[in-house]
């Protein structure tokens, strides 16, 4: 009986010394008051229990058995024992009342487990808390820092120009705004040029076409004209701001406005660019001259015809022909002609280039 009293014992204790020793993260929960998880050794400890009393049970049929037994001193086959205690029932009365105390100390650490689980989610999330403070007051510090530089560089005065300086300063910034003005002006110039040259290109096309060829020309030099009205709106502005530029500037003592002086690279690309549109405005010279005389001798031919014609009606179909080749021959002289304005105008522009 004794060792079955030790083994029991040391059963249970076993079984204990699993569960108490059980840790418990911090992280299991947010809520110290969430369901607890079971710690690894709870398990054990309730099989070790359950071994315990199930080690009981057999120990008491055996004491009942033992005291149920037959004596060997008596004739009578089914005489019983005497009922005194046995000493099987004094062991196992005695690891009953272990039994209770064990069990009792298994709640106690069950208690302790689950009061060290509490403690344990409470500092976690203290510590979250006191965390989070911590950075949202470091974010406050930081932008306290930086209000208080930017209300330091704002009452910094700026150091201050001398009378000579603001002068220059005010000079120099008028100068930019003129050279953007000039630059500007010169562009839509340019714009308005052209526009002014395609509606004057379209009504030469638009004399010598008829029907819908005429109609799509005069369509297009109207066009051109609505462009060239836009572009010469934007000329008087900007032609206005430049005059404005030079009173102010003039009033700064700065009288004429320093020429820019062009580049050798700026030059160079200028010719360049200018000989090569020359080039172009030759030949559409050459082309519209070649197509007056085409049309003037077609003109001649289709007289030649109608004089040898041997009806009234081929003869007048003939000379009709021949006056529309008339027209058209006109047409093309005049578009040559204009084309060379053009181009002496830009031989103009070339021979000053050649004068810089």
């Amino acid at each position: 009986m004794r060792g079955v009293r030790f083994v029991l014992s040391v059963t249970l204790v076993i079984g204990m010394l699993v569960s108490g020793v059980t840790t418990v993260s911090a992280n299991d929960s947010h809520d110290p008051e969430d369901a607890i998880p079971a710690g690894p050794g709870l398990a054990e400890l309730k099989q070790a229990i359950a071994e315990f009393r199930a080690s009981l049970v057999d120990l008491r049929d055996a004491c009942r058995a033992e005291r149920e037994a037959p004596s060997a001193d008596v004739t009578t086959a089914r005489k019983r024992l005497p009922k005194a205690e046995p000493e099987c029932l004094k062991t196992l009365k005695a690891l009953k009342a272990e039994f209770q105390q064990i069990r009792q100390r298994a709640l106690d650490l069950e208690a302790a487990y689950r009061g060290d689980v509490k403690q344990k989610r409470a500092d976690a999330e203290q510590a979250a808390k006191e965390k989070e403070e911590a950075a949202k007051q470091k974010l406050a510090d930081e932008e306290r820092k930086q209000q208080e530089l930017a209300k330091k560089a704002s009452q910094t005065p700026k150091p201050t120009l001398s009378p000579a300086d603001q002068l220059a300063k005010k000079k120099a910034q008028l100068l930019e705004q003129l050279k953007q003005v000039e630059a500007t002006l010169a562009y839509k110039q340019g714009l308005l040029k052209q526009s002014l040259n395609a509606a004057t290109e379209y009504r030469a096309k638009a004399a010598t076409a008829t029907g819908a060829d005429r109609d799509r020309y005069l369509a297009k030099a109207a066009q051109a004209d609505a462009d060239a009205a836009q572009w010469s709106s934007y000329v008087k502005e900007y032609t206005a701001r430049r005059e404005q530029l030079v009173d102010e500037l003039a009033k700064l003592g700065l009288t004429a406005v320093p020429p820019a002086a062009p580049k050798p690279d700026d030059l160079a690309a200028k010719r360049a660019t200018l000989e090569r549109t020359l080039d172009e405005v030759n030949d559409k010279i050459a082309y519209k001259w070649s197509e007056t005389e085409r049309y003037a001798k077609l003109a001649v031919d289709l007289r030649s015809q109608a004089a040898a014609a041997t009806t009234a009606e081929l003869r007048d179909k003939l000379n009709a022909k021949a006056a529309e080749a008339d027209v058209q021959a006109d047409g093309w002289a005049n578009l040559a002609r204009q084309y060379e304005d053009q181009r002496d105008a830009l031989q103009a522009q070339l021979d000053a280039l050649g004068r810089t």
